[in-house]
């Protein structure tokens, strides 16, 4: 009777897995950002939004949950149900950054979420204010040298902070930190003169780069970028600098397997269209594609990467 029990157990939960990877979705799916409406978070989750709305079958809503570093939105997508019906485009800073950096983390962004696919990478790119006349990185540092500026980011703990934080260590000059929500509201105020310089994303920066309303001095890469290739490496002009972000799917822990897989499969096969990869790289990312294993390692390494940092930078969040 207990191995009839047994058996009997194992194949409903075959069935049930089953129906789940069958069914999975039967209703509309919302996908979590942590960044202002119109940043490159919000770009790329809509990209996928739409990807997966034509290989499911089903809809995916993009629902902003902004502030925090990223925090908030990362903290919501936590504790939803592990059923795949909330999902999130998480980026580097909420997931490796703010729990290094906090004082009481509000989560543990590898422990807590599933990794589905890692999408791209975005190189950060150094870029000056309208009011700003220097045009190249020497220029600007001797100009910080003899007058206060500014440097805003998406928020603490960013890696447009810690790229900002870095190149002050680096060019010995002292730069006042402007953290924002996004970089929506970051470009708004570099337009207007507020603040003076940014290392935003490219792909966020670039429409106003390639207008000429902003100039880009400097990219966070050890390559040019090929949006940009006119626009030489901090490297190149002898500085190590190399910060970027990456931007990928994830779900809340438990999420089940089924699921993942189903995402995982319909995500890549929309992003490795070649119109799709070139119209990606062309905004100023790189399409990564790492699937559930390689994207975990990848964040366990970032925080171990951001831990070492963090022992000279003694950056914290409250």
């Amino acid at each position: 009777m207990k191995n009839f029990f047994s058996l009997l157990c194992l194949s409903f939960a075959c069935l049930s897995s089953s129906a789940i990877a069958q069914s999975y979705p039967n209703k509309p799916v919302k996908i979590i950002i942590t960044y202002p409406v119109g940043g490159p978070a919000d770009q790329i989750a809509r990209d996928l939004a739409n990807g997966l709305t034509q290989n499911l079958g089903q809809s995916f809503v993009v629902e902003a949950k902004p502030g925090a570093s990223g925090s908030i939105g990362t903290a919501f997508a936590a504790k939803a149900a592990p059923d795949g019906y909330t999902l999130l485009v998480g980026a580097g800073a909420p997931h490796t950054a703010v729990p290094v950096f906090s004082a009481k983390p509000p989560y543990d962004g590898v422990k807590e979420f599933t990794p589905i696919l890692l999408i791209i990478d975005v190189p950060n790119v150094m870029v000056v204010a309208p009011h700003i006349k220097a045009k190249n990185v020497q220029e600007f540092i001797a100009l910080a040298k003899t007058k206060p500026l500014t440097f805003a980011s998406t928020g603490t703990g960013s890696s447009t902070h810690i790229a900002g934080e870095i190149f002050q260590i680096e060019t010995k000059t002292k730069l006042t930190h402007v953290p924002y929500k996004g970089a929506a509201p970051v470009m708004t105020d570099m337009l207007g003169g507020h603040v003076d310089v940014s290392f935003l994303n490219l792909s966020a920066m670039l429409p106003h780069i390639q207008s000429g309303r902003l100039r880009a001095i400097g990219v966070t890469a050890p390559t040019r970028s090929k949006a940009l290739p006119d626009v030489p490496t901090l490297l190149e002009q002898g500085f190590k600098n190399n910060t970027s972000s990456w931007y990928g799917l994830l779900a809340p822990a438990g999420t089940p397997d089924s699921v993942v897989k189903t995402l995982q499969t319909a995500a890549v096969k929309y992003f490795s269209q070649p119109e799709v990869r070139a119209r990606i790289e062309k905004g100023g990312s790189e399409l990564k594609l790492l699937d559930s294993k390689q994207f975990r390692a990848a964040m366990i390494q970032e925080k171990t990467d951001l831990s070492d940092l963090n022992k000279i930078l003694n950056l914290r969040i409250e």
